[in-house]
């Protein structure tokens, strides 16, 4: 490895465990409220929803957990984000870094706030009996989608951020209808299918339901769907990686 990419990671790591600590700092339950906020979500969701709907996911209240843990870690991540270099102007205006590592550092430690909440998720998931061997590729294939498109979009919106302020806005509006134009506390075979083509243009649609199909048996994405999420998921991330990086050159006169 070579002296940049080593400084990078550890860089990296160093921002990740700094963004960690800092937000279950001076918290009496800590990492518990990874489980908590998601958990009180499934309660009020899985107790209304059910009730205007004639037909029931199965298992829903475990379908629905997956989801929101996976829209969470989504949200959460973006929300965050895309104000983060303007809050770290006086860093960036100090010290000569990789900016991307801002950005990137606070979806790592979103990415293991996920990470030990779903692992704390797989033990009531065990004595449901839905766990396959396939479980670990659908849910593999699911999580990438999940990362690469929440870094592509992470890195997009942080840059447009320090030159448009308004973009932070726009997120924050954007993500409330985004949340019920993904199938987290719906299934997608409730969709009509002439409205299809508009969750083939969120590849978050492809990620929960290959995370759903791997722990509660729900139905797969089609090949189209996939292949539209796959195919956006990708241009999402070289678009973000791409604008960063032209617009990180102007941090300093746009701070």
């Amino acid at each position: 490895m070579s002296t940049n990419a080593r400084h990078f990671f550890e860089l990296l790591w160093g921002m990740t465990e700094k963004e960690l600590r800092a937000r279950y700092k001076h918290t009496a339950f800590g990492f518990l409220w990874l489980i908590a906020n998601p958990l009180l979500q499934m309660l009020i969701i899985g107790f209304i929803f059910p009730l205007f709907v004639k037909e029931p996911v199965r298992h829903y209240n475990y379908f629905l957990f997956t989801g929101l843990l996976a829209w969470n870690f989504f949200s959460m991540s973006l929300a965050k984000v895309t104000p983060s270099i303007v809050y770290e102007r006086n860093l960036i205006k100090k010290a000569v870094f990789p900016r991307a590592v801002i950005p990137v550092s606070i979806v790592l430690s979103n990415l293991i706030n996920y990470i030990t909440a779903f692992s704390l998720f797989l033990i009531p998931l065990t004595f449901l009996g839905t766990l396959t061997v396939l479980s670990f590729w659908y849910f593999t294939g699911g999580l990438a989608i999940l990362i690469v498109f929440t870094t592509g979009t992470s890195l997009l919106s942080s840059a447009l951020n320090v030159r448009y302020r308004d973009v932070n806005f726009f997120v924050q509006a954007i993500l409330i209808i985004w949340f019920y134009a993904t199938p987290v506390v719906y299934a997608l075979n409730q969709i009509p299918s002439r409205l299809l083509w508009l969750w083939r243009l969120n590849p978050l649609t492809s990620a929960i339901q290959l995370m759903q199909a791997a722990l509660v048996e729900s139905e797969l994405p089609g090949p189209a769907m996939l292949a539209s999420n796959i195919g956006i998921t990708i241009a999402v991330a070289a678009i973000g990686l791409i604008v960063f990086s032209q617009e990180s050159r102007n941090f300093d006169d746009w701070l």
